[in-house]
């Protein structure tokens, strides 16, 4: 390993980021006709806003006073990964809150944006920006990169947000909070998915880099186990064009079921591996699988398959009425079926956490109201609710919640909205 020098590292770091990354946004609500590709899909030039109803806002309290600045750190610019919309998301809930929602404690919300290129270097600047701006605590949009974020911001004793941990610190660190569980509970869920189906095993095609696979082991096996559903993991080498051979192998052990936790050009690799064998099992999908891409690559393949996310923007559930009336208002330029909800989720479900808190608004203050958040509803959740005390994953204790939303996939859409909890699978 010494010896590969500048250019056989850094591509490979490059390459286990985006994988990591592309699993953190395939368990993150976006709409799934959507291309889900890594480009902007924002402002201006996005697609043009999905269609639903919308919900009428009732009067509210606008804040008032000194603001409260929250950081906002989200991967934007960068050569691999630019999501400009995950930042308007955040920044229409801000606005929205602050017209509606009195705030943080009655004040203006000031949101102090980081825009981070995707690597260590850039996630550990931005990081170290926060704490010079002394901000009262960090939000984050989306990264594969918060294990170099997460004890700087800690460390100065702020606390750290997100909608979706996806890395290893933010699972255990005091001081972190993440709404959802994460991949841990979109594992839980489909380990309790395939037991209540009756499933005696199943299938979990992930990318092959070292994060990915060993989150899928350290955290999949015990909870399918619990379960008492055999969990075969199966590793897809990065850019491999033709997974047939792994795809039978995987498939001669005769699953119950087959998952796919990988970016678009992954899911369709496999997709088509499964098409190649005539695979008769059904499907268990994140978001990236379900875009026009893959679609082509492998037509009807994904029909019928069951989808696992945090969110769901598309159905006439008022939460997600609410994320298209308040995008719709304060950012009508963003397009809806992208990742801007990933950002209005996140940014929201703090000040949504954060309403009982009074007094002075400092990082103590909002950390101790945090972790005696109790049963918040998750912006554009379907009816999820989350409770940041550390007991929804006693071994995981920045996870605030084990359910997810599930849905039925019809093309490339995804139908049926409703929940699911894995707790049972994560008790004593």
């Amino acid at each position: 390993m010494g010896s590969t020098g500048m250019w056989g590292r850094r591509p490979r770091r490059a390459r286990v980021g985006a994988a990591l990354l592309a699993v953190g946004l395939g368990l993150l609500p976006a709409a799934c006709g959507s291309d889900g590709g890594s480009g902007g899909g924002g402002g201006a030039g996005g697609a043009t806003p999905a269609a639903g109803s919308t919900a009428t806002l009732p009067p509210g309290t606008k804040a008032a006073g000194a603001p409260v600045k929250i950081g906002f750190i989200t991967a934007e610019g960068g050569s691999a990964v630019s999501l400009p919309e995950v930042r308007e998301g955040a920044q229409a809930a801000t606005a929205y809150a602050n017209d509606y929602l009195g705030g943080i404690g009655g004040r203006p919300i000031q949101l102090v944006v980081c825009k981070s290129q995707e690597d260590a270097a850039s996630a550990r600047t931005c990081a170290n920006e926060m704490v010079e701006q002394k901000v009262t605590a960090v939000n984050i949009g989306t990264t594969a990169f918060a294990d170099s974020m997460v004890p700087v911001i800690t460390g100065a004793r702020i606390p750290y947000t997100t909608g979706v941990a996806a890395s290893g610190t933010e699972f255990v660190t005091d001081g972190a909070f993440s709404w959802t569980g994460g991949f841990p509970a979109t594992l839980g869920v489909m380990a309790q998915t395939a037991k209540d189906k009756g499933y005696k095993s199943v299938s979990l095609f992930v990318t092959d880099a070292p994060a990915v696979t060993a989150g899928a082991n350290a955290l999949g096996k015990p909870v399918f186990a619990k379960a008492g559903v055999g969990l075969d993991i199966v590793p897809i080498p990065l850019g491999t064009p033709d997974a047939t051979s792994q795809v039978t192998a995987a498939i001669g052990k005769k699953p119950g079921a087959v998952i796919l936790v990988g970016e678009g050009t992954f899911c369709s690799t496999v997709l088509k591996g499964l098409v190649a064998v005539n695979a008769t099992q059904p499907k268990f999908v994140i978001q990236p699988c379900l875009s026009k891409t893959v679609e082509d690559a492998a037509p009807g393949a994904l029909d019928g398959a069951t989808l696992f996310t945090p969110g769901d923007t598309e159905s006439d559930n008022a939460e997600s009425r609410l994320y298209r009336t308040v995008m719709g208002r304060y950012a009508p330029k963003t397009a809806l079926d992208g990742y801007a909800v990933t950002g209005y989720q996140n940014l929201l479900g703090l000040v949504r956490a954060l309403k009982g808190l009074t007094g002075d608004v400092t990082p103590a203050s909002v950390t101790s109201t945090l972790k005696a958040a109790k049963d918040v509803v998750l912006p554009a959740g379907d009816g999820l609710t989350f409770t940041c005390d550390g007991t929804a994953v006693p071994s995981l204790k920045a996870l605030c919640s084990t359910g997810s939303v599930v849905a039925t996939v019809k093309g490339t859409k995804a139908t049926d909205y409703r929940t699911a909890d894995s707790a049972s699978l994560f008790g004593d």
